[in-house]
């Protein structure tokens, strides 16, 4: 085949036409060509590089049909689909999934619906129906899920979390060479929309909802991704849950020499006894006040010129503490204080004013009682630094005492720990800490952990066990690119599979791959997705 040009002169002009040509022989022998397609009529150079085009194609036995015959039905999300979807399988998650459920015969592929219902926090995090809705509609998949199919998978992912989270952890282990001697342990709280099931209870809210019936939930992570999780009734004590999490550190996951990293929260000096029963060394904050150890401590100086400094500090008995400064730390607290105290004071003078002015008015007055009730509430949790007191009037003065230790501790933080690191490595892995606290946003205010709305228990640990498999893709996305899920999802977004209806037939086919999308598929060890697509069944 070769490209023939026609040329037409008409009423003084000249014209160009193209078209595509074959030489075939006819019965007497004789070779003539014959015509394989007509391209009309060409104005530019640029429509002669579309028939060179055509041809080139026609030459491969590739189809051309004409742009009015290709209609775009509807765009997909792909690009952080993909992406996810071979990390789900590189770390052994799907594997996990199949393998917990082997020999038993659902009605879907239940793997495929758990690595949709968590890919589907990480781009539109909703209810389970808004779940159902975006993998049907808006998903590149070939599922077409039922709306049970959401609910069914989140009750049987409940029933074998143990199992596949050990798998998990197992296959972590292998391919991320995970830091088994740090444990970053922590708890959170998340509350319900009604009544709730009998998880859901009245506790201590981390989200200030008191109002609410909620779960509490700790999770334990290495090197900043997620290893396991456990959801535990709202009115759970914090030091509590500690007991069943080192049993699982050593039952289910085999580690035996590790040092637990929490917060003042989740420790009480029983767990710290605890610990060292167990065998496992810590480093933990302790409580800067009601702690007479650490009152002792914190007042002391930690000398040097770094910004971000420690010492070891001693006190009575065996135990080790290092004293920690951050003077850009101390230098807000230090603001906050004094702002504090001003509007402390400028409270109490009105509310002073307000009794004396009720004394002389027509109208009832305040009483005594009244008063100081009031002024407690104006304090607050800071009525240490104020000595409150009535005679004619409202009387206060600030507590000399309380206000100077303030001032002493001001940026500081006192560790307690087991282990032999110096001071400075001791606050390092402290402050991995904010590691756990980052994932509890993430679940809380990324992939919408709350409010609940599920009214079994089993459904409440489903949609949890959920989260934390987004939560486990997100973490290891960004481990492995060193950038924010969000940069990460602002170049793959983009990235649609298309559904073409060419004359009938329907074609996927990606859009075309940027070099900066190309830039994140290859930080995340990820292929490109090839131009052709596998249809869905949409």
């Amino acid at each position: 085949m070769h490209l023939k040009r026609n040329t037409v002169k008409k009423n003084g002009k000249v014209y160009e036409y193209a078209k595509i040509v074959q030489s075939v022989r006819r019965e007497d022998g004789q070779v003539t060509q014959k015509v394989v397609k007509n391209l009309g009529r060409m104005k530019t150079e640029e429509d002669w590089e579309r028939a060179e085009s055509i041809l080139e194609a026609m030459k491969k036995g590739e189809e051309v049909v004409k742009l009015k015959d290709v209609k775009i039905e509807k765009q997909l999300e792909l690009g952080g689909i993909w992406a996810a979807d071979d990390i789900w399988t590189e770390v052994g998650v799907g594997k996990a999934i199949r393998n917990s459920f082997a020999g038993r015969d659902f009605e879907y592929n239940i793997e495929r619906m758990a690595f949709l219902l968590a890919v589907n926090r990480l781009y539109d995090p909703g209810s389970d129906l808004a779940a159902r809705k975006w993998i049907d509609k808006r998903a590149y998949c070939q599922l077409e899920p039922e709306e049970q199919w959401v609910y069914r998978t989140g009750y049987r992912l409940a029933d074998q979390k143990d199992e596949i989270e050990e798998e998990i952890f197992q296959n972590l282990r292998k391919n991320l060479n995970l830091s088994l001697n740090r444990v970053f342990y922590d708890l959170t709280s998340s509350y319900f929309e009604g009544k709730g099931p009998e998880l859901a209870l009245f506790g201590y809210s981390r989200d200030h909802r008191p109002d609410r019936k909620q779960i509490v939930l700790g999770v334990v992570m290495m090197d900043g991704i997620p290893i396991a999780h456990r959801v535990w009734a709202g009115n759970t004590a914090d030091k509590s849950t500690l007991e069943k999490s080192v049993k699982d550190l050593k039952e289910r996951f085999g580690i035996e020499d590790v040092t637990f990293v929490a917060d003042r929260g989740v420790m009480s000096s029983t767990n710290l006894g605890d610990l060292e029963d167990w065998g496992y060394d810590y480093i933990l904050s302790t409580n800067r006040r009601k702690n007479k150890t650490a009152e002792k401590l914190l007042v002391k100086d930690v000398p040097g010129s770094d910004k971000v400094r420690a010492r070891e500090v001693r006190s009575k008995g065996e135990k080790r503490y290092i004293l920690c400064l951050n003077e850009e730390r101390r230098k807000k607290d230090l603001e906050k204080l004094e702002k504090v105290r001003e509007e402390c004071e400028k409270e109490l003078e009105e509310l002073k004013k307000r009794y004396e002015n009720s004394q002389e008015g027509r109208g009832r007055p305040m009483t005594k009682e009244s008063t100081l009730k009031q002024a407690q509430n104006i304090l607050g949790k800071n009525k240490r630094l104020f000595d409150i007191k009535f005679d004619e009037t409202l009387e206060w003065e600030l507590n000399e005492e309380a206000w100077l230790y303030e001032k002493d501790i001001a940026g500081k933080i006192l560790l307690v720990s087991t282990d032999n690191l110096k001071p400075s490595k001791t606050l390092d892995e402290y402050k991995n800490l904010k590691d756990v606290e980052q994932a509890f946003d993430d679940l809380k205010n990324f992939l919408k952990l709350r409010p609940f709305h599920h009214n079994t228990d089993k459904g409440v640990r489903g949609h949890t066990f959920i989260c934390i498999l987004a939560l486990l893709l997100k973490k290891l996305m960004e481990k492995r690119t060193e950038k924010t899920f969000k940069k990460i999802m602002n170049e793959l977004e983009p990235l649609k599979a298309n559904i073409l209806n060419v004359r009938g037939e329907k074609i996927c086919q990606r859009n075309e791959i940027t070099h900066s999308q190309e830039k994140i598929f290859e930080s995340l060890d990820v292929e490109t997705p090839p131009r052709m697509l596998v249809e869905t069944k949409k």
